[in-house]
């Protein structure tokens, strides 16, 4: 368990996790839009159109120019926006944590050498109090 707890870590600390959700969340976006089309050939008579529907339904922007109008349509839709509502919280998620944990890997090693300074002036003045 350890192995993989250092392993999603350091896919955190390098960024490379980003590529890995966008490449989860493509994948997602094409396999509902292929079920979608396989699903509701009424509403989505193209595999094309089926996943036009998808991205715009994944990123939320949801034109509303398709929708499903069957049973197991809207029961495939329902899964994409429930899937795609959390990928891309996540994805947000990610990008935040990213962009502050390297501010604030900077920060602490501002804040670092500027302890590693004054611990030098408080040797140096503790030498001198002594007489050394």
């Amino acid at each position: 368990m350890r192995f993989a707890e250092r392993r999603i870590q350091r896919s955190f600390e390098t960024g490379r996790i980003l590529w890995f959700v966008v490449a989860s969340i493509t994948a997602l976006v094409v396999a509902f839009g292929v079920i979608m089309w396989l699903v509701d050939r009424k509403d989505f008579p193209t595999v094309g159109l089926a996943l036009w529907w998808a991205v715009s339904t994944v990123t939320t922007v949801g034109y509303g120019d398709v929708v499903p109008t069957t049973t197991g349509g809207r029961f495939v839709a329902t899964g994409l926006m429930i899937i795609g509502f959390a990928s891309l919280s996540l994805l947000t998620g990610i990008v935040a944590s990213l962009l502050v944990s390297r501010q604030t890997g900077a920060q602490a090693h501002e804040t670092i050498k500027e302890v590693e300074r004054k611990l030098a002036e408080i040797e140096q003045l503790l030498r001198a109090g002594r007489g050394e």
